[in-house]
């Protein structure tokens, strides 16, 4: 028996690279780094992260989250229709060429997923080079696909949390009062490997009580699916950390309660209905509210009474070293205050081999922050301020 499970974990592993999901998921994660590359170099004449930043958030938190839910689902005994993984491929990559990335959210890919799959297996409609898969279609199985909304849902939130906010793109807006603003979008791809279970293969039940959540299937086999997750959104009234954050953990909570409602379906199907439709419209209020919660709050990123206003800080640069943070404010510089972009750069110039900076903190508390410059260090040292007049002409927000 344990030579038949490594040998299925080996094969299933085998097979995710097979999975054309995983090779269009890294198309859209460098044609994604290659548009916010562009856009930076137009609005500050510089990039943040390289164009390759995003292909590697793609292989980052979402396999070690995926594999680790992984053991939970198979443990459990939860088995996916075959037609159900290639159906959730076929929409991910749809949904993705809108470059939307909101709609990637497990939510919506596995939440159409199954209802298709629920309207084509009521009315037994025929499709062609379809029908083999959909004839083997249950109630169970049905039910198990809401099961891994739920899960998805739950990683998503997770990702979110962890990683959605980190490394976030500026960008300068146009004001509905003409006045120029800094926003940050939080724009992320990330790649979840899990092992499923499918309803054919060499498998049959080592235990009288496994697999738990499925109904009417006697051999299975072990299958490693690439799930593609997308996350996006603008933040314009407050941190990126702190908005983002928040949102992961709406999500999270929305995938267990999802998951509950899932499991409670294998008895009565009814809840499974219940579940996806909550986790669809569930992600579209949160969504829906947080942007009217930014659009009824003042602008965060935008010219302040005293000092400058960090919108983004170029990574390894001299900012970065004296740990400057986005949102701070500078109040002077060697000893000058500073109030425009060009009384920062000539303060500057006064001592070219060092620097000491007056910030007042995201906390609202002034601290002070110094080190040497040396040649070859970014001239501006690394700071994209809130008040940078290139570009800002080509957003447009209300």
């Amino acid at each position: 028996m344990i030579e038949l499970w490594l040998l299925e974990i080996l094969k299933g592993f085998g097979k995710l690279f097979l999975h054309p999901v995983l090779y269009v998921s890294v198309l859209f994660a460098i044609m994604t780094g290659y548009y916010r590359v562009k856009r930076e170099r137009r609005d500050f004449n510089t990039r943040l992260l390289d164009g390759y930043h995003d292909m590697r958030v793609l292989f980052s938190y979402g396999i070690a989250l995926g594999l680790l839910f992984s053991v939970v689902t198979v443990g459990a005994g939860v088995v996916i229709p075959f037609a159900g993984i290639i159906l959730i491929g076929v929409i991910s990559i749809l949904f993705a060429l809108t470059s939307r990335y909101q709609l990637m959210s497990a939510t919506m890919t596995v939440g159409f997923s199954y209802f298709i799959l629920v309207v084509l297996d009521y009315f037994q409609w025929d499709l062609p080079l379809g029908n083999p898969y959909i004839d083997n279609l249950n109630l169970g199985l049905l039910s198990s696909i809401v099961v891994l909304l739920g899960v998805l849902t739950m990683i998503e939130g997770s990702l979110i949390r962890l990683n959605g906010w980190k490394h976030t793109s500026p960008r300068l807006l146009k004001s509905a009062r003409g006045l120029k603003v800094g926003a940050h979008l939080g724009k992320k791809l990330w790649i979840v490997p899990m092992f499923v279970l499918i309803p054919t293969g060499a498998f049959t039940l080592p235990f009288e009580w496994w697999p738990v959540f499925t109904v009417g299937t006697e051999s299975y086999s072990l299958l490693c699916v690439p799930f593609l997750l997308g996350f996006q959104q603008l933040v314009k009234s407050t941190l990126p950390e702190v908005a983002i954050k928040h949102t992961g953990s709406r999500v999270f909570w929305l995938g267990a309660f999802t998951l509950t409602l899932a499991i409670t379906g294998f008895w009565a199907p009814m809840f499974s209905i219940a579940a996806a439709v909550i986790g669809i419209l569930g992600r579209s209020w949160i969504a829906y509210r947080y942007r009217s919660s930014e659009d009824s709050k003042p602008y965060f990123f935008k010219r302040q009474p005293n000092g400058l206003m960090i919108l983004g800080i170029i990574p390894g640069s001299p900012a970065k070293k004296l740990t400057l943070e986005v949102g701070e404010i500078v109040l002077k510089v060697n000893g000058v205050e500073v109030d425009t972009e060009r009384a920062f750069y000539e303060a500057l110039q006064k001592n070219g081999a060092y620097c000491k900076l007056e910030v007042m903190g995201t906390n609202g508390e002034n601290r002070f922050t110094q080190g040497a410059l040396y040649e070859g260090d970014h001239h501006e040292l690394g700071i994209i301020f809130a008040e940078d007049s290139s570009g800002w002409e080509h957003h447009q927000v209300s």
